[in-house]
C-alpha cells in the first residue's frame, strides 16, 4: 500500500480526543433523588452492562469515522505485484503530437486542445511520487527531463504548433535512451508507462525502429478530427524557368486533394507584387489538378508571389509563397583557344541582354568570372590543370560551363575536366552514321524553344564527330542524338554541356545553322544564377548566396515581422544559407524574406513542408500490429471521437480507495448518531 499524501497520517494523533471524550465524559457523577436507595441499586445493576456496551459502541464508531475520514484524505493506493518489485522512480513518459495535422477541428475543439486536456487528466490522476517526461515534436534540451507533476501542467499551456515532424517510434526511442541514460547517471527508474497523443497519420507514422519490451507498458491513443478533408496547394513552376522582360510566360499551379469528397468551385487567388488574378477550379477526390496563369513580364527586379485557396479544414497549407527575378543582364565568358569560331561571340552580340567578354587561353585569370554566369571553352585543344580546377570551382559554384572542343584535343585534359563536370571522356573520332537523328524536345533545356517538335527540322551536317565512354545515365543527358547512337549535345546536372564535334569546317557547318544560336542562347538563359523559386523551412538545403557575403554585417532573413540570421557555411568561394535546424523552424514563418547584408541582395520564398497536407489516417488494427510486431506485449490502444472529457484514461493506475474510505467514515458518524438517539 502507498499513499498519495502520507503527510496527512499525522492527523491520526487526533484519534485522542475520542478517547479523552470517553473518559471524561462518559463517567461523570450526578446526583440523582430517591425515596429509596434500593430503587438506585436495581437502576443501576439493570444497566451498567448495556451502557459500557452503548459507550464502547459509540467509542469505536467515533474512532473508524475519523480514522476512515484521515485516511481518505491520505488517499491509499494498491500497485500490482510487478509494480511492487520495480525499484525506482515511476514514469509516465507523455508525447504530444504538436504538427500541424493535430489543427484539425475534434468535437471539443482542435486536436491538439484535445490532447492538451488528455494528458491534464493523466497527469492529475498519477500518484502524486511520479515523475512526468513530458514532450512534443521538439525533444529539445527543455524536454529532456523527468519534471513534477506541477511542472508538467504548467508546460502543457506552452504546447503550440510547430512545422517539425516526428515518426512515432522516433519519439518513443528517444524518450527511452533517455530514461535509460537517466537510469544509469541521475536516479533509479522504476516502472515505465509511455502516452502516444497522436492522430497517427500514415504517412508520419513508423514502428520499425521500436525495440521489443515486455516490461513496460504503451499507450497509443488516437484523437480523431470531425472530417478528414484538405486541399492544399502542392507545388508550384514555371513553363519558362528564365524570366526576361517582354517574354510570356506560364506559372503552373497543381493542387491536391486529399479527401474522399470532390471539392467543387475552390477559389485560387494569385498575388504577384501589386497585379492580382482569381479563379475557381474543381479538385475531384484523391486527384491532383493542375492549372496556370498566363502574364508577361513588364518591369526588372525581384517579384514576390503568393498563391492562396479558401479552403475549409487545415488551414496551414492555403497560402504558397514563391519569388524569382526578372534580370536585367548576363554575363558570358568566352576563353578562346586555337580552334575558336568568331561565330560564338557573334551569337551572343545580337542580344543586348547578354554582356560578352572574349579573351585568348592565355589571358585568362580567376578574377574573369567573378561576375560571369557562363562560360564559354571556344575551340580549346589542351586545357591546364590551374585552368581546370578554377572552371570547376566556377561549376560548383553555380556557374555553367559550355565546352566547344578543338580539332586536335588533349583527351587526358578534358577527361580531367569532364570528370569533373559529370559528363563522359572524349573518346576517338567517328566519321560515319553521323546525320542528327533524334532531338529531345521534351527536356527542359528545349521547353518552349520549339513551337511543336519537327522531324524534317532543317539540321546541320557534321562530318567528324567525337565518340564518348564511360557514358552514365544518372549524370548526363543527351541533347541532341546521332544516327549512329553517340551524343552531340550533352547536359550534366551539374549545368555544363559538351557538344561533340568542332566549329571549324572539316569538321561541321554547325555555326551556319539555326539551331546553333538557339542552343549558345538557351544555354547563357539557364546559366543565371537564381535564388529557388521556393524552399521549405526546416529541411535540410544549401542556398547558394551569390553576392559576396561582408563581414562586417552579418547576413540576414528579413520579413515584415521577422528577422531572422542563418547559419553560413562557406564552400570554396561560395557561401550557403542554410534554414535547417530547430531555430530556424522555431523563428521562420511561411513568407517572402529579403536576404539582406550590405543591403538587399536577393529574395527567398519560404513555405511549411507538405508532408502532413495528407491526413488519413491509420486503423486501429493497423496500430496494435505494429506496436505487437515488433515485440511491445503491454500495448493499450484507445480512440478518441466523442471528445476526450467523455473518453476514459487508459493509462494504468493503482487502485485509489478514498471515496470507499470516505463513505465508511459517514455510516459511521451515523451509526453513532443513531446509537446516542435511539439508546437510551
Amino acid at each position: 500500500m502507498e499513499f498519495l499524501y502520507p503527510n496527512a497520517l499525522w492527523f491520526l494523533f487526533l484519534l485522542a480526543i475520542p478517547i479523552i471524550i470517553h473518559l471524561f465524559h462518559f463517567r461523570r457523577h450526578k446526583t440523582l433523588y430517591f425515596s429509596s436507595l434500593k430503587f438506585i441499586q436495581f437502576v443501576e445493576q439493570e444497566n451498567k452492562s448495556a451502557k459500557k456496551l452503548r459507550n464502547l459502541l459509540v467509542l469505536i464508531a467515533r474512532i473508524l469515522a475519523l480514522t476512515f475520514l484521515i485516511l481518505a484524505f491520505a488517499q491509499p493506493t494498491f500497485t500490482d505485484s510487478k509494480a511492487k518489485n520495480t525499484v525506482g522512480k515511476n514514469v509516465v513518459a507523455i508525447y504530444i503530437d504538436n504538427s500541424f495535422s493535430m489543427s484539425a477541428k475534434g468535437t471539443e475543439g482542435e486536436l491538439l486542445s484535445e490532447a492538451r486536456e488528455m494528458a491534464r487528466r493523466i497527469i492529475n490522476n498519477a500518484p502524486l511520487e511520479t515523475g512526468i517526461l513530458l514532450n512534443t515534436n521538439k525533444l529539445d534540451g527543455i524536454e529532456q527531463r523527468i519534471v513534477s507533476k506541477m511542472e508538467a501542467i504548467e508546460y502543457l499551456d506552452k504546447i503550440s504548433y510547430t512545422p517539425l515532424v516526428r515518426k512515432t517510434d522516433e519519439v518513443i526511442n528517444w524518450q527511452k535512451n533517455f530514461l535509460e541514460k537517466e537510469n544509469n547517471e541521475q536516479q533509479r527508474i522504476g516502472k515505465q508507462q509511455f502516452v502516444v497523443l497522436s492522430d497517427f497519420q500514415k504517412n508520419t507514422f513508423s514502428s520499425k525502429q521500436l525495440k521489443a519490451d515486455e516490461k513496460n507498458s504503451y499507450f497509443p491513443i488516437q484523437l480523431v478530427p470531425q472530417k478528414i478533408e484538405n486541399v492544399t496547394i502542392d507545388s508550384v513552376w514555371f513553363s519558362n524557368p528564365f524570366h526576361k522582360k517582354g517574354d510570356p510566360n506560364e506559372l503552373f499551379v497543381q493542387l491536391r486533394n486529399f479527401s474522399d469528397k470532390d471539392a467543387a468551385n475552390l477559389e485560387l487567388h494569385l498575388e504577384i507584387g501589386k497585379s492580382k488574378r482569381d479563379m475557381f477550379i474543381d479538385v475531384p477526390a484523391n486527384k491532383k489538378v493542375q492549372t496556370s496563369f498566363q502574364f508577361t513580364e513588364n518591369e526588372f527586379g525581384i517579384k514576390t508571389g503568393k498563391l492562396t485557396i479558401n479552403d475549409k479544414q487545415l488551414f496551414w497549407d492555403d497560402d504558397f509563397y514563391f519569388s524569382y527575378n526578372v534580370a536585367k543582364k548576363s554575363n558570358v565568358l568566352i576563353i578562346n583557344g586555337k580552334d575558336a569560331s568568331a561565330d560564338v561571340q557573334k551569337v551572343f552580340n545580337v542580344e543586348p541582354f547578354y554582356e560578352t567578354s572574349s579573351i585568348s587561353e592565355f589571358e585568362f585569370s580567376k578574377d574573369n568570372l567573378n561576375t560571369a554566369n557562363l562560360l564559354v571553352l571556344n575551340g580549346l585543344n589542351e586545357i591546364p590543370s590551374g585552368l581546370i580546377s578554377e572552371i570547376v570551382e566556377f561549376s560548383n559554384d553555380g556557374g555553367s560551363v559550355f565546352v566547344l572542343p578543338g580539332t586536335n584535343i588533349q583527351k587526358s585534359d578534358y577527361s580531367n575536366l569532364l570528370g569533373e563536370l559529370n559528363l563522359p571522356s572524349i573518346n576517338s573520332i567517328a566519321n560515319s552514321g553521323l546525320k542528327i537523328n533524334k532531338i529531345q524536345y521534351k527536356d527542359p533545356f528545349f521547353k518552349g524553344v520549339f513551337e511543336k517538335e519537327n522531324e524534317n527540322l532543317n539540321v546541320p551536317s557534321i562530318v567528324k564527330a567525337y565518340n564518348v565512354s564511360q557514358m552514365r545515365q544518372s549524370t548526363a543527358f543527351t541533347l541532341i542524338e546521332l544516327k549512329n547512337g553517340e551524343p552531340l549535345l550533352l547536359r550534366s546536372n551539374q549545368n555544363a554541356y559538351l557538344f561533340l564535334s568542332s566549329l571549324q569546317a572539316d569538321f561541321s557547318n554547325f555555326s551556319s545553322n539555326a539551331l546553333f544560336p538557339t542552343i549558345l542562347l538557351r544555354a547563357g538563359e539557364l546559366s543565371i544564377r537564381a535564388y529557388p523559386l521556393f524552399s521549405i523551412i526546416g529541411k535540410e538545403s544549401k542556398i547558394p548566396v551569390f553576392e559576396e557575403i561582408q563581414n562586417d554585417n552579418p547576413l540576414k532573413l528579413e520579413s515584415n515581422t521577422i528577422e531572422f540570421i542563418p547559419l553560413i557555411q562557406k564552400i570554396g568561394n561560395r557561401s550557403y544559407l542554410s534554414i535547417s535546424g530547430m531555430e530556424a523552424v522555431e523563428k521562420l514563418k511561411p513568407g517572402n524574406y529579403s536576404i539582406v547584408n550590405d543591403g538587399i541582395i536577393g529574395n527567398l520564398a519560404l513555405n511549411f513542408d507538405r508532408s502532413e497536407s495528407n491526413n488519413s489516417l491509420m486503423e486501429k488494427t493497423e496500430i496494435i500490429e505494429a506496436f505487437t510486431s515488433q515485440g511491445i506485449k503491454n500495448c493499450n490502444f484507445s480512440t478518441i471521437q466523442d471528445g476526450q472529457s467523455l473518453s476514459p484514461i487508459a493509462i494504468d493506475e493503482p487502485a485509489k480507495y478514498w471515496r470507499i474510505l470516505l463513505l465508511l467514515s459517514l455510516l459511521f458518524i451515523l451509526f453513532e448518531i443513531a446509537l446516542l438517539k435511539f439508546w437510551k
